[in-house]
């Protein structure tokens, strides 16, 4: 078996991996969003965890030169894998704004679970590909997780950023986030006030529960048609100039 597939097979026989930490987190969270309460601090806690990783899985898409060099500037220059960091900080607002503590302590293992093989796989491909110069990077800059030094490099956050380097799935990617966010806000209504609160509404002020699903809908539309136009582009048959 070539060595490239056995890794691939591997990485799908965790248990917990990459791939689907995520999912696991957004269907507990969701869960758990119909059963405990969520108040307006830690509302604004979690979108505003969402907020920064947001963008700063953003910013690291548009700083990172994939397999061409190594990059060392910009948001890189305060950790090494800000990316890894987006994702944290992501996942932690989603278990924040389901209302339940346990997920949001139970996280941070989670992720080292999933996160773990792969930081060192990368890890061991750097060190082999870049040498001395990553070596010497690996000392200077944390992992993950920014330290009193390193966050001391904040003023050169954006440093060789270009925005022609975020792709269409990023920003789709981006947008299902989102659509995640106001589901969870929507599982919390539906939590307190029932499915009938949606469709009956006891109120003229409450439709709470309906712009909740609207906009994850339409978060969530606006995301699948980025995927097919960009699917779209790649599947299409080149024109035969002769024909």
């Amino acid at each position: 078996m070539d060595m490239g597939m056995e890794k691939v097979n591997k990485e799908k026989r965790r248990l917990l991996n990459r791939a689907n930490v995520r999912g696991l987190i957004v269907v507990f969270s969701a869960a758990s969003a119909l059963a405990w309460d969520v108040d307006v601090i830690k509302i604004c806690l979690s979108l505003s965890l969402l907020a920064i990783g947001s963008a700063l899985h953003f910013i690291a898409k548009g700083t990172l030169i994939r397999n061409i060099v190594l990059c060392k500037d910009g948001v890189y220059k305060m950790v090494r894998h800000p990316y890894y960091l987006a994702n944290y900080l992501i996942d932690s607002s989603f278990c924040l704004l389901s209302g339940n503590g346990y997920m949001l302590l139970l996280y941070p293992f989670l992720f080292f679970w999933a996160y773990g093989p792969s930081l060192r796989k990368e890890e061991k491909w750097l060190a082999s590909t870049y040498g001395d110069e990553y070596i010497q990077y690996s000392v200077e800059i944390p992992q993950v997780f920014p330290d009193a030094h390193s966050v001391k490099n904040w003023r050169s956050f954006l440093r060789g950023f270009s925005k022609s380097r975020i792709t269409t799935r990023a920003l789709a990617r981006l947008m299902r986030f989102w659509a995640v966010a106001f589901l969870l806000m929507l599982m919390h209504d539906l939590g307190k006030e029932g499915l009938g609160e949606l469709i009956f509404w006891s109120h003229p002020l409450d439709h709470d529960g309906l712009v909740y699903l609207v906009i994850s809908i339409c978060l969530y539309f606006v995301s699948f048609l980025l995927v097919q136009r960009v699917r779209f582009r790649f599947e299409l048959p080149e024109s035969n100039p002769g024909g």
